[in-house]
């Protein structure tokens, strides 16, 4: 009988000190895990509950009673409170200096995953989900770009998975390799595998799997991708026990595996948010943790969001571009590397040693696949550089197919493309379209410029680009609107660069015209400023070869949208020029041209006349059968007549108009009736009415992403509050309003909300003690600035501002005197940054409240 050696006896005081040592470090596991729950927001219970232990195991734990938990249980805990790579690793080690030098797990899952040097940020959902994936199929492939993350990520998964896999997780690194045979050979090195003489390799590895239990990630498969295919699907069939886990730019289509397509970190739409707001955005907090390596002190603040904001969403949230880009930071300022993006290859290249060296710069990371492109897929991709912002499979088949890329070739090239992560597809809005990240564009654009392509893609990008416009411009009076607006917001960027090659570089004068000229209903919707710029430009881009048509095609478009902006006396100008070519227009040009000159003529108070002309565009429309130009005409004719104080014909107007806008679906225009009926209410004396209505009018304006609309909305609220004398209230609605109307670069909108500050300001009444000069001398100068903008730009105004006005110089002049004069001369020098300025301080009141106040 084998004789049994009794461990060695402890005296008291090693006993003692032994002891204190164990108490010491459970103290310290304890400490850790409650800090970690309370960060997470979690109770015992409900952390118990998502670890599946008891609700005492935990307080034990928090109380230092327990030493540390097996390790299957620690990582169920780690789960449960969703803890970063780093957080993991401080608990396991506390873990472990909890559990003694005694008890370090010899049979712990091994693993050969690479150290990761900088935090893992804003991947956490992505993380969980590729996860999920591992649980329901053996296989799971991370698929996208270069530079989305998908190595990172993949490892990542790797040690959140090391609990789920006894016999460890093993990074197999295929990148290096130039020769496809050598996969097999890359997977034996990473799992320690020697070749045996009397089997092949590949039999030996199944040999060694076959009762194994765990994780191999094929890291970068794409340039040896039919190898790779050929081993990982092998290595399915005979090792039942085994999870692959794939990153390639391409999918490895085999049975039974699951793809998931790698999305860039979340960056902020194109409203601009606070500095905390943005922190909350993955792509934010990964460019700020990166710049911090350099500067140890930076932080996203309010002087600098917007940089930050901007170079996020320039680079498309790609984590590998957002690094390279804050390597920039030792030298350059937010603001400074933004001022950059547009030589972004210049940006994006690694200063110092690069742990990746095909990752030292982003155009290697593209050259990679680039490199792995058939010649014809290769020319695809180049001229497809010629889009902005996104295209469809129609526009880039009429762009880019010729001899070398047949059109019935164009689909086949275009998959592969998708396939190798170089072209993005967007499912999201009903049809299909595809675009590329803005660094691969510029890439392919560098390409396309050395075979001298350029002029000529973009001369045949110009011209598809007016077909889609005038398509557009006919499809506005009767497609289901959403349905337009879809796909006139899809081709925004795309107009931006055609207009901007054509007119901007005067490269093709005439296709600028008539691209501007088809345009006017886009911009109109959605930036009408804009659109009136890139009209002023055809306008003086006409030669004596430009025909009379198109010219009276852009003063229709820009009486239009001089007309969306308040600038009546421009727009009537335009609309009087295009009706003395009436003779070379077709009858819709015609009622398009009287129908603006007539609601010009309304609004600067000759209604009689405007109504005249209003009634010739209606019934045009009704000989053409254009419901939609009907309901336009009846609405202008209604707020002419609200002009003219004809309540009752206003709203009869209104009425029918609206009658045709709900038959016909339309949203948009519907809420602006709701708009125009709130003016009619307040007109008849009854601001309360008026204010309902006009919430209900903000409420659809918003629903449909009207921000001009919504921003006049919210300043005839401001008004009606100040009528019933809400002065309380009347400064959020006003600074909500302005905020809105310098969105949409609306000066005369601008001006008015001002003129409610200023109202505000002269009219609030303090009882106890009488207002301060100084914010009356202010109200009065920034009503100066009003007065003298709203000439500049010869406008009048309507009721609503027109009491409001009279009653705020009544106050004035009362508690001014003859100084008020000299206080409105002083204000009418004023830039409209000044008085915004000014409108936006404490004494004016104008800041929105919190809602603590």
């Amino acid at each position: 009988m084998e004789s049994q050696v009794s461990p060695p006896r402890l005296l008291p005081v090693e006993r003692s000190r032994s002891a204190f040592r164990d108490a010491e470090r459970s103290a310290e596991l304890a400490a850790l895990l409650k800090k970690f729950r309370v960060q997470a927001g979690l109770s015992q219970q409900m952390l118990a509950e998502r670890a599946l232990i008891s609700v005492q195991a935990v307080s034990a734990l928090e109380r230092g009673y327990r030493k540390a938990p097996y390790r299957a249980t620690l990582g169920r805990i780690a789960d449960a409170l969703a803890l970063t790579e780093e957080a993991r690793q401080m608990l396991e080690l506390s873990a472990q200096r909890s559990r003694g030098p005694r008890l370090v797990e010899l049979d712990a899952p091994a693993h050969n995953l690479p150290r990761q040097l900088t935090s893992f940020l804003g991947r956490d959902e992505v993380v969980q989900e590729i996860a999920d994936l591992l649980e329901m199929a053996p296989l799971v492939t991370i698929v996208g770009t270069g530079g989305a993350g998908k190595t990172r990520a993949a490892v990542e998964v790797g040690a959140r998975s090391l609990n789920r896999f006894p016999h460890g997780v093993w990074f197999v690194e295929l990148a290096p390799l130039n020769d496809p045979a050598l996969v097999a050979h890359a997977l034996a090195a990473a799992l320690r595998v020697q070749e045996s003489s009397r089997h092949s390799l590949l039999e030996t590895l199944f040999a060694y799997l076959a009762q194994k239990r765990l994780l191999i990630i094929l890291d970068n498969c794409e340039h040896v991708i039919s190898q790779a295919r050929a081993v990982a699907g092998s290595v399915l069939r005979e090792c039942p026990s085994v999870a692959l886990l794939a990153t390639s730019r391409e999918a490895l289509n085999i049975t039974g595996e699951r793809t998931y397509q790698i999305p860039s970190l979340a960056v902020p739409n194109q409203h601009l948010p606070s500095p905390d707001e943005a922190m909350t955005y993955g792509a934010v907090a990964l460019f700020a943790d990166r710049v911090r390596a350099a500067d140890s002190r930076f932080e996203v603040t309010a002087e600098n969001v917007k940089p930050v904001v901007e170079i996020c969403r320039h680079l498309d949230g790609l984590p590998l571009a957002l690094e390279l880009a804050a390597a920039r930071a030792s030298v350059l300022s937010p603001q400074e590397i933004c001022d950059r993006l547009d030589r972004v290859f210049d940006v994006l290249t690694e200063g110092r040693q690069a742990s990746v060296p095909r990752h030292a710069t982003m155009r290697a990371v593209i050259d990679w696949s680039y490199e792995l492109l058939s010649s014809q897929a290769r020319l695809l991709f180049d001229r497809l550089a010629i889009f902005s912002g996104g295209f469809t499979l129609q526009t880039a088949t009429i762009v880019c197919a010729d001899e070398n890329v047949p059109e019935q070739d164009v689909l086949e090239s275009l998959s592969s493309l998708i396939a190798q992560s170089l072209v993005m597809v967007d499912f999201a809005h009903g049809s299909t379209r595809y675009h590329l990240l803005e660094a691969t564009r510029q890439y392919a654009l560098e390409t396309l410029a050395k075979r001298g392509e350029r002029h000529t893609l973009a001369h045949r990008h110009a011209l598809a680009l007016i077909q889609v416009a005038q398509r557009l411009d006919r499809d506005w009076y009767g497609a289901p609107e959403r349905l337009w607006f879809r796909e006139a917001e899809g081709e925004l960027d795309n107009f931006r660069a055609a207009l901007g090659w054509s007119l901007g570089e005067r490269s093709d004068l005439r296709s600028g015209c008539l691209l501007a000229g088809a345009l006017a209903r886009l911009w109109y919707s959605f930036s009408p400023v804009e659109g009136r710029r890139w009209v002023r430009l055809a306008i003086d881009s006409i030669t004596e070869k430009t025909r009379a048509d198109e010219l009276a095609q852009l003063y229709i478009a820009d009486a239009e949208l001089c007309g969306a902006i308040g600038e009546s006396a421009a727009s009537l100008a335009s609309a009087e020029q295009a009706l003395r070519l009436r003779s070379m227009l077709d009858d819709l040009q015609v009622a398009r041209a009287e129908h603006a000159a007539g609601s010009a003529l309304a609004a600067i108070g000759k209604g009689s006349k405007g109504e005249e002309l209003l009634h010739k565009a209606l019934a045009a429309a009704e000989r053409l059968k254009n419901r939609r130009l009907q309901a336009l005409a009846l609405s202008d004719l209604g707020t002419a007549r609200s002009r003219r104080s004809d309540v009752n014909g206003a709203r009869r107007f209104y009425a029918e108009a609206l009658t045709l806008y709900v038959s016909l679906g339309l949203e948009r225009p519907a809420a602006s009736i709701a708009g125009h009926l709130a003016e009619v209410e307040f007109e008849a004396g009854d601001p309360a009415a008026a204010l309902h209505r006009a919430e209900e009018a903000r409420s659809g304006h918003a629903a449909t992403r009207n921000r001009r609309s919504e921003a006049a909305d919210l300043s005839n609220m401001a008004a009606y509050l100040v009528a019933l004398d809400c002065f309380d209230d009347a400064p959020e609605y006003a600074s909500q309003a302005l905020e809105a109307a310098r969105d949409v670069s609306a000066p005369v909108l601008t001006a008015f909300v001002l003129q409610h500050v200023a109202a505000v300001a002269a009219l609030q009444d303090d009882s106890s003690e009488p207002g301060p000069a100084k914010k009356l001398e202010e109200a009065a100068m920034l009503l100066g600035f009003v007065e003298a903008r709203l000439s500049a730009l010869g406008v009048r105004r309507d009721y609503t501002e027109r009491q409001e006005y009279e009653r705020v110089v009544a106050a004035l002049r009362s508690a001014l005197g003859e100084r008020l004069d000299k206080l409105i001369a002083l204000g009418a020098q004023w830039t409209e940054e000044a008085a915004v300025a000014l409108a936006a301080t404490d004494s004016l009141g104008i800041r929105k409240r919190s809602n603590t106040e």
